[in-house]
C-alpha cells in the first residue's frame, strides 16, 4: 500500500487492540495523536515503511493507551527520540520495543532500563548511539533479549552483566567499539542461547564459565576481535552449540580432538587465526556439520578423508594453510555448495567427481601444485558459477565440455601450462551476473532454529506472534533454510589481487586465461558476452587480429591482451566501451593508429600500448598520419606448411639439375677448343661462379620465407 495513512480512520475504532501496517510503502507524516482515543491498543507495528515520518508527539498529549508491543523499526523517527523520552518513558507496560534501523542519536539510553522495568525485548540495532554501556545495578529478571549492535558504543562490557540479567536468552553487542575482556559473569546467564560480541576490540581469553555453565548456548559469535588462547576456552564438549564463529582473532593451539562431542554443531568458522597442527579425524564424526572454515591458519598434513563422510556438508574452506597430499573425493556429500582448497601444497589431479556434484556452485583449488589435464566429464545441469583453477601446473587443451557449465560467471584458468586454442563455445555461454542467493543467516538479525524455542518464559501471545513472524522472515528464503554460505575467493581484477566474498561476486563476471601457452586467434564469439566485466588473455601466444566484436562487451571494465603475438590494427569500435577502466595490448605486433584519445581511452597511458613498434598515435610519441596504415600479414592457407616444403623441394631440384647440365655442356665445349690446362682454369671459374649463384639463390629463398612468416 502507498500514500498517506489517513488519521481519521482510527477515530471510531475504540475497541482496536492490534494494529499492523508493516512492510508497506506508506509515505508522508503520521502522528501518534491519531491513537488518542484508542485506550485498548496494545500492539503497534509500523515498521519497514521507509518513506513514512512518524511523530510520537511526546509531551504534547497524554496517551490513553499503554501498548505492550511497539515496533517502529526502519521508518523515520525523530533523531532525538532517545534524548527526549517523554512518550516512551511513560509506557510502563511495554514488554517489546523495537526502534532498530533508524537514525537515532545520543548517548546510551540508561533510562530505558531504569523506567521500563517490565521490558523484556529491546532492539536498538543499527542506530548512532554513543557512549559507554550503563545498565542499572538492580536485578532485572524481565529482560530476555537485548540488541545494541551496529552503534558506536565504547568502553567495556559491564563486569556484572550476567548478574543483572540472569534470565537473558539473547545478547547482541556486535559492531561497536567495545574494549576489555569478556566478563565471566556471563556464565550466570544459564538460559543464554545467542551471544554475539563480534567486530569489537575485545581481548583476553574466552571465559571458561561461558563454555561450561551456559549449557543452552546455541550461537556463539566472537569474530573479528583480539581474543587469544584456546578457541573454546576449554576442551569441554558443548552439546548444544549450533553456530560457532571465532574467525579473525589470535587463537592458538589446535582444533579440539573431541569435536565429536559437539553433537549439534552445524557451522564451525575459525578462519584467520593462528591455529596449527593437523585437522583431527574426529571432524568426520560431526554428523550435522554443514559449514567448516579453517582457512588462513597453519594446519599441515593431509586432508582427513572422513570429511567426505559428512553427507550434510555444504561449505568446506581449507584454503591458505600448509596442507599437502591429494584432494579428497567428496562425491558422497551430495549437498556441497562451496569447495575451497586454494593456497596449499596439494598435489595430484583434480577429482572428476567434483564435476558430478549436482549442488556445487563454487570450486577454488588455485595456487597449489596440481597437475594433469582438465576434467572432461562435466554434468550437463551443474549449477557451477565460480571455477578458479589458476596457479597450478595443469596442461593440455581447454576442453569444450567446459561450455556445459552454463551458469558459470567466474572462470579462472590462469598461470598454468594449458595449450591449444581458446574454445569458441565460450562465446555461447552467458557469463552473466549471478542470481543465486548467499545468505549468512546467523548475521541476519536474530536467528534460531525453528524447532528450538528460545522463549521458555515471559512470552505472552502477542510477543510470540511477533517473534514468530520475524523468525519466519529471517529463516525462510524460497522455502529453504540456508546456512552460513559466504566464503572468500581470490581473483585478479584490474591488475590487482583481491579477495572477494562470494556474495559480492554475484555482481562480477570474469574470464582469466592469462599466463598459459594458448595459441591461435581470439574467438570473435567472446564479443557476445555482453555482461562480462573482466577479460584477461595476457601472456599467451595468441595470434591474429583483435576482434571488432569486442566492442559489444558493454559491461567490460578490464580488458588485457598484452604479451601475445596479435597483429593488425586496434579496432576503433572499442571506444564504445564506456565502463572500461583497465586496457592493455602492450607487447604485441600491432600497427596502425591507436583508437583515439577520447572517452575512456583518454585515461590510458603509454603502458597500455608499449612494445608495439608499428603502433602510432596518442598517447604514444609517434604521430598518427595517413601513412600509418597497419601492417597486415599476407593471408596464410591452412596447408601453408605442406606447400612450403613442396615448393622448396621443387626449387632446389631445378637448381641442382641446371648446375649438372651446365657443368657437362661446358666440359664438352672446352674439350673441343682448348688445352687441358686452360680447360681446368675455365672450369674452376665456372664452378665457383655457379656455386656462388646457387648459394645466393638459396639464401634469398630462405629470407623470403622468413619475411612471409
Amino acid at each position: 500500500m502507498k500514500g498517506n495513512i489517513p488519521s481519521h480512520i482510527f477515530a471510531g475504532l475504540v475497541s482496536l487492540r492490534y494494529l499492523d501496517l508493516s512492510y508497506n510503502q506508506f509515505d508522508g507524516h503520521f502522528s501518534f495523536s491519531s491513537f488518542a482515543n484508542l485506550s485498548r491498543l496494545e500492539y503497534i507495528d509500523l515498521s519497514n515503511n521507509e518513506e513514512l515520518f512518524i511523530h510520537l508527539d511526546g509531551g504534547k498529549f497524554a496517551p490513553s493507551f499503554q501498548p505492550r508491543i511497539l515496533v517502529l523499526s526502519r521508518c523515520n523517527l525523530d533523531a532525538n527520540l532517545l534524548a527526549t523520552p517523554a512518550f516512551l518513558a511513560s509506557q510502563y507496560k511495554l514488554k517489546l520495543l523495537d526502534l532498530s534501523d533508524n537514525n537515532l542519536i545520543g548517548h546510551f539510553p540508561s533510562w530505558l532500563f531504569e523506567n521500563l522495568t517490565g521490558l523484556g525485548f529491546l532492539n536498538l540495532r543499527n542506530n548512532s548511539i554513543i557512549g559507554e554501556i550503563q545498565f542499572p545495578k538492580h536485578l532485572n529478571t524481565s529482560m530476555y533479549k537485548v540488541d545494541l549492535s551496529m552503534n558506536f558504543l565504547s568502553g567495556s562490557i559491564p563486569i556484572d552483566i550476567g548478574t543483572i540479567f540472569p534470565r537473558m536468552v539473547a545478547l547482541n553487542l556486535s559492531l561497536n567499539n567495545l574494549i576489555g575482556t569478556i566478563p565471566s559473569s556471563l556464565g550466570n546467564m544459564s538460559n543464554l542461547q545467542y551471544l554475539d560480541l563480534s567486530d569489537n576490540n575485545l581481548s583476553g581469553e574466552v571465559p571458561t564459565r561461558l563454555m561450561i555453565d551456559c549449557t543452552k548456548l546455541f550461537l556463539l559469535r566472537l569474530s573479528n576481535n583480539n581474543l587469544h588462547g584456546k578457541i573454546f576456552g576449554t576442551n569441554y564438549g558443548h552439546a548444544s552449540l549450533f553456530y560457532v564463529h571465532l574467525d579473525r582473532n589470535k587463537f592458538t593451539g589446535t582444533l579440539p580432538s573431541n569435536l565429536s562431542d559437539y553433537q549439534q554443531l552445524a557451522t564451525l568458522d575459525v578462519h584467520n587465526n593462528q591455529l596449527s597442527g593437523i585437522i583431527p579425524e574426529s571432524i568426520g564424526l560431526v554428523s550435522y556439520l554443514r559449514s567448516l572454515k579453517v582457512a588462513g591458519n597453519h594446519f599441515h598434513g593431509q586432508i582427513p578423508h572422513h570429511l567426505c563422510n559428512l553427507t550434510r556438508l555444504q561449505m568446506l574452506d581449507l584454503s591458505h594453510n600448509s596442507l599437502s597430499g591429494p584432494l579428497p573425493h567428496c562425491s558422497q556429500s551430495s549437498e556441497l555448495v562451496h569447495l575451497k582448497f586454494a593456497g596449499n601444497a596439494l598435489t595430484g589431479t583434480i577429482p572428476s567427481s567434483y564435476f558430478n556434484i549436482s549442488s556445487l556452485v563454487a570450486l577454488d583449488v588455485s595456487d597449489n601444485q596440481l597437475s594433469g589435464k582438465l576434467v572432461r566429464q562435466m554434468g550437463d545441469k551443474m549449477p557451477m558459477e565460480i571455477l578458479v583453477l589458476g596457479g597450478n601446473s595443469l596442461e593440455g587443451p581447454i576442453p569444450i565440455e567446459i561450455c556445459k557449465l552454463q551458469s558459470l560467471h567466474i572462470l579462472d584458468l590462469s598461470q598454468n601450462n594449458l595449450s591449444g586454442s581458446i574454445p569458441s563455445c565460450l562465446g555461447k555461454m552467458n557469463f552473466s551476473k549471478s542470481n543465486s542467493v548467499y545468505i549468512d543467516l546467523s548475521r541476519n538479525g536474530w536467528i534460531f532454529a525453528p524447532a528450538i524455542s528460545p522463549w521458555p518464559f515471559l512470552i505472552d501471545r502477542e510477543s510470540l506472534l511477533y517473534l514468530s513472524k520475524t523468525m519466519v522472515r529471517d529463516l525462510l528464503i524460497d522455502g529453504k533454510l540456508y546456512p552460513d554460505a559466504i566464503t572468500m575467493v581470490d581473483l585478479i581484477t584490474k591488475g590487482n589481487l583481491y579477495a572477494y566474498p562470494t556474495d559480492h561476486l554475484l555482481l562480477m563476471s570474469a574470464i582469466d586465461l592469462s599466463a598459459n601457452r594458448l595459441t591461435g586467434n581470439i574467438p570473435p564469439e567472446i564479443g557476445n558476452l555482453h555482461e562480462l566485466v573482466q577479460l584477461n588473455l595476457s601472456h599467451n601466444q595468441l595470434t591474429g587480429p583483435i576482434p571488432e566484436a569486442f566492442s559489444k562487451l558493454n559491461q567490460i571494465e578490464s580488458l588485457d591482451m598484452s604479451y601475445n603475438q596479435l597483429s593488425g590494427a586496434i579496432p576503433r569500435q572499442l571506444t564504445q566501451l564506456n565502463f572500461l577502466e583497465v586496457f592493455s595490448v602492450a607487447y604485441n605486433n600491432l600497427s596502425g593508429c591507436t583508437p583515439g584519445f577520447k572517452d575512456q581511452f583518454a585515461t590510458f597511458n603509454v603502458s597500455s600500448y608499449e612494445g608495439n613498434i608499428g603502433l602510432h598515435g596518442p598517447p604514444l610519441d609517434k604521430t598518427c598520419t595517413s601513412n600509418s596504415s597497419p601492417i597486415v600479414p599476407p593471408e596464410v592457407e591452412e596447408n601453408q606448411d605442406d606447400s612450403s616444403v613442396v615448393d622448396d623441394a621443387i626449387f632446389f631440384a631445378i637448381l641442382a639439375a641446371s648446375f649438372v647440365v651446365g657443368f657437362w655442356v661446358c666440359i664438352a665445349l672446352l674439350l673441343c677448343h682448348h688445352t687441358g690446362q686452360h680447360i681446368r682454369s675455365i672450369l674452376d671459374g665456372y664452378v665457383d661462379s655457379l656455386t656462388e649463384r646457387f648459394l645466393m639463390a638459396a639464401h634469398k629463398r630462405t629470407r623470403m620465407r622468413r619475411n612471409r612468416k
